[in-house]
Order: structure tokens, then sequence, then C-alpha cells
């Protein structure tokens, strides 16, 4: 399987997403988030990968109770990179921001291919009930922009991590991983354009996972 950087450059490829925040800002916020997403994830489940005795007990491919989850995770991700797109259709308030935005929608239609090309599944669709639930947050102003989408990457990170804990292959904790970080980089990013300073929100989450059963958000 060939990955996709999921990398803070992922971000910096943004112009300003304001008038009054800088582009030097914006990666700032990437870096920050990278850090974020380290604190968001559950280290014991690092420190299994990275043993020996459970990594090689552990099959490499994605069991068929991984590609059930993981199909419905790809749903989810590509709801996700819908909704950002339905911003783009709606307007945002700068061409910057607009830039931001296309960025992130296709950071995340990446994370379902990068979980599709793992799995052997179909990247095909998004889960609509999750689309339908969500839709005016990212279809209003700007600032209501920030706040829904800040609580789907945070609702995405803990929904990853929730998962990471019962998949049974390598392969399916480390896409897994990845794409968490890269996601809790996002939230980080959407906190900082929502103007909060608390540490606390910046580098903590208080989300809950998504049920994902039954295409269900």
């Amino acid at each position: 399987m060939t990955r996709k950087d999921l990398s803070p450059v992922d971000l910096e490829t943004a112009a300003p997403a304001t008038g009054t925040m800088s582009r030097r800002r914006l990666v700032a916020g990437a870096g920050l988030a990278g850090l974020a997403g380290a604190l968001f994830v559950d280290r014991r489940v690092f420190a299994a990968v990275d043993d020996p005795a459970q990594t090689d007990e552990r099959p490499n491919v994605p069991t068929d109770a991984d590609s059930a989850v993981l199909d419905l995770v790809i749903g989810f991700e590509l709801a996700v990179s819908e909704l950002y797109r339905r911003k783009l259709e709606a307007g945002t308030g700068s061409d910057a921001l607009a830039d931001a935005v296309g960025v992130m929608a296709e950071n995340h239609q990446a994370y379902a291919q990068a979980i599709a090309g793992a799995t052997g599944l179909s990247a095909g669709e998004a889960n609509p009930s999750l689309v339908a639930a969500l839709r005016n947050g990212f279809e209003g102003s700007d600032e209501e922009f920030f706040a829904a989408a800040h609580e789907v990457e945070q609702a995405a990170v803990s929904t990853h991590t929730d998962a990471l804990g019962n998949y049974e292959s390598n392969e399916a904790i480390l896409v897994t991983a990845s794409i968490l970080i890269a996601e809790a980089r996002h939230a980080t990013v959407l906190a900082d354009l929502l103007g909060v300073d608390d540490l606390d929100v910046l580098f903590g989450n208080e989300q809950g996972p998504l049920s994902l059963t039954g295409g269900d958000s």
C-alpha cells in the first residue's frame, strides 16, 4: 500500500484562512496540532504497536472484523469531505479560507482512500446520515463553520482512538493512527481560527466517539 504522507505539510499549502490570519500563523497552528494529536492518542496503543511480541502475534492484513469497522469509517471520512465541499459551495468570507477548506476536504477524501487501499474495500459513498445531521453548521456563516468543523474533527479523533484498541491487525492500527493525528491537526487549526486560547481546548478533546453502526452518525 502506498500511503499519503499525512504530515503538517498538508495544511501548509493552505493560504491564510481569514484576513487577519497570516500564512505563518496557519502553519504554526498545524505544527501545534501535531502535538495535540500526540496528546489525544492513547499511548498504550503505540506501545503495543512498537512491542515486537504483540506486533508479531497480530495479522498484518486487516481481519474481517477490522474491515467491517473500517468500511463504516470510510463512509464517515467521505461524509466529512463532503461537508467541507458543501462549505465551499455555500461560500466563504475569503478566497484564503476557501483554499484551507479545500485542503481539509481533500485530506479526508485521501484518508478514506488510504483505508480502502489497506483493506481492499471500496471508497465509494459518504455516510448520508452524518451529512444530513451536520450540513447546517457547515453551510452557515464562517464562524458557525469553524465551530461545527472543530467539533467534527475532535469527534473524528475520538472515534478513531476508540476503535484503535479493538483492531486486530497491524495495518488497521497503523493507518488509523496516522489519520487521527492528522485530524487532530485540523482540530487545532480550527480552534485557532475560532480565537480559542484556552490550552485545555487546544490540547484536549471533550467530544466522544461517534456510533457509526448501521450508517448512523
